[in-house]
């Protein structure tokens, strides 16, 4: 998810991204930043690739771990392991559905809650390789350390994806960056601490940051 909030003209645009959507954001930030004030970096990471997937199974474990016992537990670590082999459409919407349990912190406490975001759920498959048919990964590490417009940086605690870990590298690697943890979230922060989410944004947009 990608998302500008325009408050002004001449470069004084923010842009909000959301994992995947975060490295969309900082690519622009990095190649055309005359063009914005700022960025927000939700649920997102400075690298993708082995040392990204590596961090994405440990916490997949934390989560296994933590549920342990629970009836539903194997169809979610089923679709982790099955998204490796995917390859269109179908099949990566029946993986976001199948390990939505996992993207929300509190989804066995109220999955009646959450039936309808997994119902709504619309997702396109992209290819992880290049037209040579080798991974395709990103390291955006010091690239960042010279990014000048200021950031707010952000993940919920229980994100098994782009968790905590990866946003207070983010932090540390952009200069002017400003660090928030959802404690109560997973991967959907922003409808799972909704307010919270929105003030910490809205200050962020209004800031005055020159």
């Amino acid at each position: 998810m990608v998302y500008v909030e325009p408050v002004g003209t001449g470069g004084s645009d923010r842009l909000t991204g959301h994992s995947h959507g975060g490295f969309v954001a900082q690519y622009h930030a990095l190649h055309r930043p005359d063009q914005l004030a700022g960025i927000v970096l939700y649920d997102s990471a400075p690298v993708t690739g082995g040392e990204h997937a590596a961090e994405v199974m440990c916490s997949v474990r934390e989560f296994a771990t933590r549920h342990t016992g629970h009836p539903e537990l194997s169809s979610v670590l089923e679709a982790f392991a099955a998204i490796p082999s995917i390859g269109d459409d179908e099949a990566m919407l029946a993986a976001a559905r199948g390990v939505l349990p996992a993207s929300i912190a509190d989804y066995w406490a109220d999955p009646q809650r959450w039936a309808p975001l997994g119902q709504s759920l619309r997702v396109t498959y992209v290819s992880g390789l290049d037209e040579h048919g080798v991974p395709d990964s990103v390291d955006d590490r010091e690239p960042l350390r010279t990014l000048s417009e200021p950031a707010l940086v952000g993940a919920g605690r229980y994100d098994v994806v782009c968790g905590v870990r990866w946003a207070e590298e983010l932090h540390k690697l952009i200069p002017a960056s400003r660090l928030v943890s959802l404690e109560h979230s997973g991967h959907f922060g922003h409808l799972e601490e909704t307010e919270r989410f929105a003030d910490e944004v809205a200050a962020f947009v209004t800031a005055d940051n020159t």
